[in-house]
């Protein structure tokens, strides 16, 4: 199973569940009443979240690519943690630093994930490489080495 069809599964069967839930709770289910739109968006952007942090961490894209997935899911994570303290009615002093620790984890993933890399490192900053005349020199080296072993 290909990581993309697995992250487009997993966001579909999430929007079918969230859908599911909020009928049977406009049906009426005595237990299902307290599913409203905030506890849907919760549940939505944090599936989101970890589903644009899981391919950005396990997906096989460039660097800058996987960057801006983790972004993704940092602001969706961000965006439940608000959704969350509007459901919950959590207090107003506490809500800011748990949305500074799900930016700080979401950049420590991202940091592990791409392992440090840059992503514009170019031909010259990797090791080995040689100037237009060092490579010049060395083929001249190499024609008169050949020219002498023919003589």
């Amino acid at each position: 199973m290909h990581k993309k069809f697995l992250f487009g599964l997993i966001v579909c069967l999430m929007i079918v569940a969230v859908a599911v839930l909020w009928l049977l709770s406009a049906l009426g289910i005595p237990e299902m009443q307290w599913f409203t739109l905030g506890w849907a968006v919760t549940i939505a952007t944090g599936v989101l979240g970890l589903a644009f942090l899981g391919r950005g961490v396990f997906g096989k894209s460039a660097v800058p690519v996987k960057k801006l997935w983790m972004f993704f899911g940092a602001a969706f994570l961000v965006v439940t943690v608000i959704a969350l303290a509007g459901e919950l009615a959590m207090p107003s002093k506490i809500v800011v630093p748990i949305i500074a620790v799900v930016l700080a984890v979401a950049i420590l993933i991202g940091f592990l994930a791409v392992g440090g890399k840059k992503w514009d490192t170019g031909d010259n900053q990797k090791a080995g490489y040689k100037t237009y005349r060092e490579r010049k020199a060395e083929e001249a080296r190499k024609q008169a080495s050949d020219e002498d072993k023919k003589d």
